[in-house]
Order: C-alpha cells, then sequence, then structure tokens
C-alpha cells in the first residue's frame, strides 16, 4: 500500500469517527396519573448526568448529551398536568420543557437504575381545583414495566432526600491523621468531599451543603448544627484512618451508639472526639441518654445502618480489601445530627501502601465515586421501600 493510499484510509477512518457518535443516548419519556399525583418518567439506555430548573411556567432539564428522540415535541392530551414536552438540542447538549397545563409543585423528583430512570412526582399547587379521586388509574404509552417498579399506593409518611450534608473531617490547626511523607488527613478529605459534592450534584439533582470548603477549623458541634438547620436529609463525614499497626487497612464504615462495637472502634472515637470526658458525661446522663436513644431508635438508627452498609460495600469493591465490616462507635458529631448519619474511613493513612493510593487524585476520584454509588443505593433502596 502506497503513502498515499494509507493517507486516504485515515482520513476516511476519521471522518466515519467524526460523523458517528461513539456514544450516544435514547431517552423515552412516559407520563400516567395516580391518585392524587402524576408522575413522569425519562428513561435512557444509559445513565445521564441532568440539571433542574424549575419555574411557574413549567420545568426545564437539561442534559450532558445530545439525545436520539423520536419527536422534538411529546403532547399528552390526556394527562391532569403535563401538557407537552419540548425537546432541544444546543451546543451538542439536549434540554426538556416540559409545559404544564396549570401551577404545579415537584412532590419529590429521584433516580431509579437498571434501567435507569429520572422520576419526577407532581401535584397540583396549594389553592388548585383538588384532584378528583378515582377508582381506576389511567396508563399512557407503554408503562407496563413501570406497573412492576412502583407500589401506587402513597403511605403517608415518606423520606424525601433533597439536602446532603457533606463533612470534610478536621481542618485548620487540626491536621487529623499524618503520614510519613506528611500527608494531611484534612487535604485528603476536603478533596474526596469536593468530589462527592460533584457527582451528587451533576448525577442526583440534589442540594449538597459543605460544612467547610476550604482549609478552615470548624467544631463538631458546628457540623452538625449546620446539617441541622438547613435541613439535611443525610449527614456523610468524611475521614482517613491512622493504627499503631502498620498492617491495618481497608475501610470502615460507622453509625451512631453509646457504646462502640470494639475497643479498636472505641479508641477512634476517642481521637475524633477529641476529649472523651464529653462523651463520658454524656452516656451518664440518663436523661439526654433517654432522648439521644429515642430519637436514633425510633428515626435514624436503622436508615443510618442501611446507609453505612451500601457506602462499605461500595468501598470494599474499590480496595479489594476483607470487609472491616459496618461498626458503631459514640462520634460526637454523629450524635448532634437529627437525621441518618454515617461517618467514613476511607483507608489507613498509617498503611505505607495506602498512603501511596491516598497520593493520587484518581484513586481520591474512585473513592468519592464508591461513596457516591453507595448513597445513591441507599436512596433506591429507600424510594423502593415507598413505591
Amino acid at each position: 500500500m502506497t503513502k498515499f493510499m494509507k493517507y486516504k484510509s485515515l482520513l476516511l477512518v476519521l471522518s466515519l469517527l467524526v460523523s458517528f457518535p461513539v456514544f450516544s443516548l435514547t431517552v423515552n419519556i412516559r407520563s400516567f396519573d395516580h391518585e392524587g399525583f402524576t408522575r413522569l418518567v425519562f428513561e435512557g439506555d444509559s445513565g445521564f448526568e441532568y440539571k433542574i430548573e424549575s419555574s411557574k411556567k413549567g420545568l426545564e432539564i437539561r442534559l450532558n448529551k445530545k439525545l436520539t428522540i423520536k419527536s422534538s415535541i411529546t403532547t399528552f392530551h390526556d394527562s391532569r398536568l403535563i401538557d407537552k414536552i419540548i425537546h432541544k438540542v444546543e451546543r451538542k447538549k439536549s434540554s426538556f420543557t416540559v409545559k404544564m397545563k396549570s401551577p404545579y409543585t415537584i412532590d419529590r423528583h429521584f433516580v431509579l437504575e437498571r434501567p435507569f430512570r429520572l422520576v419526577f412526582d407532581l401535584v397540583k399547587s396549594p389553592g388548585e381545583e383538588r384532584i378528583q379521586q378515582s377508582t381506576g388509574m389511567k396508563k399512557y404509552g407503554n408503562v407496563q414495566q413501570e406497573d412492576q417498579d412502583f407500589n401506587y399506593e402513597r403511605p403517608k409518611k415518606r423520606t424525601l432526600i433533597e439536602r446532603i450534608c457533606i463533612d470534610p473531617g478536621h481542618g485548620g490547626s487540626n491536621f487529623g491523621a499524618i503520614g510519613k511523607s506528611n500527608l494531611m488527613e484534612k487535604d485528603i478529605t476536603l478533596k474526596v468531599s469536593k468530589k462527592l459534592k460533584r457527582l451528587i450534584e451533576s448525577r442526583l439533582g440534589l442540594r449538597v451543603i459543605m460544612t467547610r470548603t476550604g482549609d478552615a477549623e470548624v467544631s463538631l458541634d458546628s457540623r452538625a448544627a449546620l446539617a441541622n438547620n438547613q435541613k439535611a436529609n443525610m449527614f456523610i463525614s468524611i475521614h482517613v484512618n491512622g493504627s499503631f499497626r502498620k498492617a491495618a487497612n481497608g475501610p470502615e464504615t460507622f453509625f451512631v451508639s453509646l457504646k462502640a462495637t470494639d475497643q479498636e472502634a472505641f479508641r477512634l472515637a476517642e481521637k475524633e472526639n477529641k476529649s472523651f470526658e464529653e462523651i463520658d458525661k454524656m452516656a451518664e446522663d440518663d436523661e439526654l441518654k433517654l432522648i439521644l436513644w429515642n430519637m436514633a431508635q425510633t428515626e435514624y438508627i436503622k436508615d443510618s445502618s442501611k446507609l453505612a452498609e451500601f457506602i462499605q460495600n461500595e468501598l470494599n469493591i474499590l480496595l479489594h480489601t476483607t470487609n472491616r465490616g459496618v461498626k458503631q462507635a459514640p462520634f460526637k458529631v454523629l450524635m448532634q445530627a437529627a437525621m441518618p448519619a454515617v461517618l467514613v474511613e476511607i483507608a489507613f493513612l498509617s498503611n505505607p501502601a495506602e498512603e501511596k493510593k491516598l497520593k493520587k487524585d484518581s484513586f481520591l476520584e474512585e473513592v468519592a465515586l464508591a461513596i457516591y454509588t453507595g448513597i445513591n443505593k441507599y436512596i433506591y433502596y429507600q424510594n423502593s421501600r415507598y413505591y
């Protein structure tokens, strides 16, 4: 083959690559009415990132990819609430504008997987004519799979996950654990937390609150207070472990308890709390102890345990380690959080091999993705309990 022919063949391959994108996304849209709400589903043949903007006129959903879609306008003649959905493409990115028949409110939105679905539950705004109760359920389009995915009985009490508080451990003069190479826990936790924040916002569209965004010293009381004041629905405290045993390795995920799972967990809580006398005093105070356990056992303890389990499983897969298990310990920062709350020790800075990994930005990206995946599975688990 001559040089000219080789050059011509290379140009042909490149032109084909340019003409036909390697990655494409197809989205199917479905909507159907239930008693008291309208469900809108965007189902993709793969996952996608999105941003949401809501106004009185309608709902706008912006995606980070260009979509393959049958029609630029989808009309819903029989829907109580949705009029039509307009699909637009700008700068190789797609967006959907959902036009409503009347003022509306997003009751909740969430993501389901296998297949990937972005789901909205929409209701008429307060003051609008009350939706008539119906004995049957109208279905539009191909919704047989949706019938299998959801239970249509809406319980009186639901957990709406709208805000997540991420707590990068330590900061300022509180360095946390320090590796042999002077790698500091406070720097690692901030990096992982920022990466985790981006993943949650871009993939789930939820609001993320950070207890610190820079190298600042924040008290344990202030961390939990911020989450409580901002009405967060989940509290994730990020840390890096340390041990006098260099061989100690792997992630650990904790939820709160006045008693530690083991002596090692007890010492870790002592270190993170700075002054264990405070916790000891709390344990002796019968009234406060009763309030704590009434709160935790009746509302949050089971959810915190499940959240910890999902995150721990994902980190085990990432680090290829023997499961150190989900543990309990009296972490002060978790005790004061009025929501499902966990503390994640992502790896051991005292372990030379894990310290080497913690220096790499690519590894921290993987850690953030593992924690995100655990959070997402927890949200999926919560949604499946209510729908």
